[in-house]
């Protein structure tokens, strides 16, 4: 009788050590190895169209990357011929700062050199097609449509805001409709 039991017990272990679920080709659910937990991911994996983009239910979606731009006809009716580049903010002092709109992150950044950025993260702010309000502790930006193309007129209320080799413009326009308006070349100048 004693031989029973050690038969029993060696046979329950063969089964339960024998039993392999994670076969090839198995469907089987599991924990991923520490192999892949500790991969790094490279940069530039991400393909462009799995990026997340603003939709078109976000209503910052038309204020995303703003280009300044000036008055030079105030005449015209055209709107691309009444706005365009401002020379001097671009060739002589390359002092002008482009705006950049997310949720949770505004930058003002130097049209001549893209490491030169300004951020501001701690904001709140309301939008709507023709506004946008970016509430500061100190300062209040708005930006309002002020033609039947995206053409925006920025206010600031409250404290000045100066910044370096940033200068604001008065007026913005998004920045793939550059190409639309009047470039002027800057020659021998650095912009």
């Amino acid at each position: 009788m004693k031989l029973y039991p050690t038969i029993l017990s060696f046979v329950v272990l063969l089964s339960i050590f024998s039993c392999n679920p994670k076969k090839k080709g198995d469907n089987v659910v599991g924990t991923p190895s520490t192999a892949v937990k500790d991969m790094p991911v490279q940069k530039g994996a991400v393909k462009a169209k799995e990026k997340p983009l603003l939709t078109s239910t976000d209503p910052l979606k038309i204020f995303h990357k703003l280009y300044p731009i000036d008055v030079l006809k105030p005449e015209s009716k055209d709107t691309f011929e009444k706005y365009g580049i401002e020379f001097s903010g671009i060739c002589y002092s390359c002092d002008l700062a482009e705006i950049k709109v997310a949720k949770d992150l505004v930058q003002f950044v130097n049209v001549c050199d893209s490491n030169e950025i300004y951020q501001l993260r701690n904001f709140s702010y309301t939008a709507n097609d023709s506004t946008l309000r970016i509430k500061t502790e100190h300062s209040e930006f708005i930006l309002r449509k002020v033609e039947k193309e995206p053409i925006f007129e920025l206010k600031i209320i409250g404290e000045p805001f100066l910044l370096k080799n940033k200068r604001i413009a008065k007026f913005y326009t998004q920045d793939m409709l550059i190409e639309q308006f009047e470039v002027h070349d800057c020659g021998d100048f650095q912009g």
